[in-house]
Parts: structure tokens; C-alpha cells; sequence
């Protein structure tokens, strides 16, 4: 399901601050004279955080450390989520212990995070940050068809949401009207296409998601809007 490319592979490997283990992968920023926070990626069914985390790394590494934990329930040769939401919150927060590790003391668990989730992993991010009322500010959810209400998302302290999927993703639709439906009831989001690719990753995912988690963190309007 999920597209594989070489160069998430080479950026993983490249990582100057980079750990990773049996709870998943993570990143360190590029800054860490002062705390930062956390950017958590969340991957989707029968993936893994060393075949998709490296596609988020350039676009947190300005921000924060780049978590991403790894699924709680086997499927194929990856994993999924499964349960309620705090499987994927055990699963988040055993994670940050290990990220920790790659600059004690400099990763702000206390808010101001970004979840984002790919899939399977969209479905579970919103459920946690729903859940962990004021830890996470932004939102970037892709390809999972969801039912969100914006005034849960604001009072849980959620102030920018990206949608996106692949123009071919059977998600798609469902995903664009749902962006309609968050703007119009008052929360500040925007729709990114993922291009001409179905329910996978695009070869550019670096580039689009750059784009994505510079605006959800509060940047100006650089999301690439997908056509309806």
C-alpha cells in the first residue's frame, strides 16, 4: 500500500541526530539550544517508521524532533494501529523517552506539538489529539476517510488542520469535503493534494509535506491547494 522510495532511506541513514529502536524512529532538529517540540508521524497499515518517517524528517527538522512510534498490532511485514487511542498514546509517549536521548532535556513535551497521520495513522492522530487536550496546536492528516467535528478540534486546542490525499486515493472525496466542512465551521484548514498517486506516497512527499508542516506550525499560506 504504501510507495517506497530510495531517498527516505538515504535521508534516514544520513541523519546526523537520528535514533531509532523497537518503539520506532526519531529525528533530532536542527536547533536544540532551547527546547523544541514534538512532530509525531504516525504511519499507516502495513508500513513501518523506517520505510515512511524519513519522508517528514526535512520538514520538522526546522521546527522540532520528528517521533514517529511505531504500530502497536502486526500486519504483513509492518505494523498498524489498532485499538483505542491509547495505544497510540502509550506508543507516542514511549517514543519520546527514546528520543530524548538524542539531546536530553531539549524535547518540550508540555504542547505546542503537531500529529500527523497517514492512513490508519490519520485516524489515530485525531483521536489522540482530541484526547490530550492542549498538547498538540496543528493538525496534518492524510488519506483516511474521517468524521471531525471543529469545534472538538479547537476546544482540544487544535488551531490549524491539514487534509490531504492522492488524487487517485478512494479517500480522496470524502477527505476534500471534510476540509470544506472544518473551514466552515471556523477552524483555519487547508486541502493538499498529494498528486497523481493513488493510496501511497508521492515521489515528492518531502517537498509537499515541507510545505504542509511550515503553515500547520503557524507559517504563512504555502500549501500547495489541490484542485477539487
Amino acid at each position: 500500500m504504501l510507495a517506497l522510495y530510495p531517498l527516505f532511506h538515504a535521508a534516514l541513514a544520513a541523519a546526523a541526530l537520528q535514533t531509532q529502536g523497537a518503539w520506532g524512529v526519531a529525528f533530532a532538529p536542527e536547533d536544540v539550544a532551547a527546547p523544541r517540540p514534538a512532530i509525531v508521524f504516525l504511519h499507516g497499515m502495513w508500513a513501518s517508521p523506517e520505510d515512511s518517517c524519513a519522508a517528514f524528517e526535512p520538514a520538522a527538522a526546522p521546527f522540532g524532533f520528528l517521533v514517529c512510534p511505531r504500530g502497536n498490532a502486526p500486519l504483513g511485514d509492518g505494523k498498524m494501529w489498532s485499538g483505542t487511542y491509547r495505544e497510540a498514546e502509550r506508543a507516542i509517549h514511549a517514543a519520546f523517552d527514546a528520543a530524548d536521548a538524542l539531546a536530553p532535556g531539549k524535547l518540550d513535551r508540555s504542547g505546542g506539538g503537531t500529529l500527523i497521520g497517514f492512513s490508519n495513522g490519520a485516524y489515530f492522530a485525531a483521536e489522540v489529539a482530541q484526547a490530550e487536550g492542549g498538547r498538540w496546536t496543528g493538525l496534518v492528516l492524510l488519506s483516511m476517510k474521517l468524521d471531525l467535528d471543529p469545534r472538538r478540534l479547537r476546544s482540544a486546542g487544535i488551531a490549524r488542520v491539514v487534509l490531504g490525499a492522492g488524487d487517485r486515493d478512494g479517500a480522496r472525496e470524502s477527505m476534500r469535503a471534510l476540509a470544506d466542512r472544518l473551514s466552515a465551521g471556523g477552524l483555519e484548514t487547508r486541502w493538499v493534494s498529494l498528486g497523481d498517486v493513488g493510496h501511497a506516497f508521492p515521489p515528492d512527499m518531502q517537498a509537499r509535506m515541507a510545505d504542509a508542516v511550515a503553515w500547520v506550525r503557524g507559517g504563512p499560506a504555502a500549501v500547495r491547494e489541490g484542485r477539487r
